[in-house]
């Protein structure tokens, strides 16, 4: 028997003078499953000097995460 799930795969790269600080990453189930979110300090120096700015790019990637999971949410609630 086969057995299928789809999911979003969503990532991201917190960017400071062309230089990657922090990469983000999400699996978000599109099926009722869980969601495995993640992120990663790419270069600790520049994250220490501009964390307000890597912070906010975080919490945007995150707000992304949350709507897609409730825009999913909301689809399966009304099928």
């Amino acid at each position: 028997m086969l057995k299928t799930s789809k999911t979003i795969n969503l990532s991201g790269n917190s960017i400071i003078n062309d230089k990657q600080v922090v990469y983000m990453q999400a699996n978000i189930s599109t099926d009722g499953g869980t969601t495995s979110h993640s992120s990663s300090i790419q270069d600790k120096e520049l994250y220490e000097v501009n964390k307000v700015e890597c912070r906010q790019d975080m919490a945007a990637f995150d707000q992304m995460v949350y709507e897609i999971e409730d825009s999913i949410h909301m689809e399966a609630a009304q099928s």
